[in-house]
């Protein structure tokens, strides 16, 4: 069985189990609808025309908010890594902003913005940028200084040096960033859109807290999870295509063992 029929085979069986648990009143229906009731509220929104504005608008934020941190710490985290005597003065301002949680900027975000798409898309920003900067400026910390030496040493300039060896080298590590932004920034737009916008699947299923209505929460979570598991197999093929060469790629060459990836 191949890993896909895996996935899809447990997947099934969840829904199975959660069906069963609902319709037998094992647990409340109110709390916990069954799946093929947010099928049907899916539906209803759908032909209503709200669903798919809810989506446009949260993936929109998303995938904004992503970039804009992508455009920031790739560069940066790049820069610092390569330079850590320029990393010292920016430390204490990495260390003093990372440990704060995105919702922590949602009062600062409306002051500044206002309600609307520009709050919810600096809170994305802000939530993400710091972690994907700090790997990458990790990832680049730990290219093999051999390597860079002897580029150098067959003719190479510091520009060639890092545009052909240290971008290579960080690109496996830079992709696994994106993802975890990626995932972030999902997380940090339900979060702002809960308090700072007026359509998105974070609005919806405040709203629909308030009015009681379980399956859209269910479903608005169930929306997130499935957009978010979309892109990130998205990255993922992406990452096929850009990395092929590491295909092959020895495991006793990173960890010391006999097998090939």
């Amino acid at each position: 069985m191949t890993r896909g029929l895996k996935g899809l085979l447990s997947v099934m069986v969840f829904l199975g189990v959660w069906e069963f648990v609902s319709r037998s009143k094992l647990i409340d229906p109110l709390l916990l609808p069954p799946p093929s009731s947010l099928l049907f509220r899916a539906r209803v929104l759908l032909e209503r025309g709200d669903l798919l504005g809810h989506v446009g608008a949260s993936l929109f934020r998303v995938l904004l908010g992503f970039i804009m941190a992508i455009v920031v710490s790739f560069p940066l985290g790049l820069l610092l890594g390569l330079y850590p005597k320029v990393a010292d003065y920016f430390d204490p301002f990495l260390q003093l902003f990372r440990p704060l949680a995105p919702p922590a900027w949602i009062p600062l975000a409306i002051l500044w913005f206002g309600i609307g798409d520009r709050a919810a898309i600096f809170i994305i920003f802000i939530g993400t940028v710091f972690s994907m900067l700090l790997g990458i400026m990790g990832a680049t910390r730990r290219v093999n200084k051999e390597l860079v030496k002897v580029g150098l040493t067959l003719g190479a300039d510091q520009r060639k040096a890092v545009f052909y060896i240290v971008i290579p080298f960080i690109m496996p590590f830079v992709f696994t960033q994106l993802r975890i932004g990626l995932a972030l920034a999902w997380m940090c737009v339900v979060a702002s859109e809960m308090v700072a916008v007026e359509r998105g699947i974070g609005f919806m299923m405040m709203e629909a807290r308030n009015l009681f209505r379980t399956e859209d929460v269910l479903l608005g979570m169930a929306i997130v999870g499935a957009l978010g598991y979309g892109l990130d197999l998205l990255i993922r093929q992406i990452e096929h295509k850009a990395l092929k060469w590491t295909k092959g790629l020895m495991v006793h060459e990173l960890f010391g063992g006999n097998r090939s990836l």
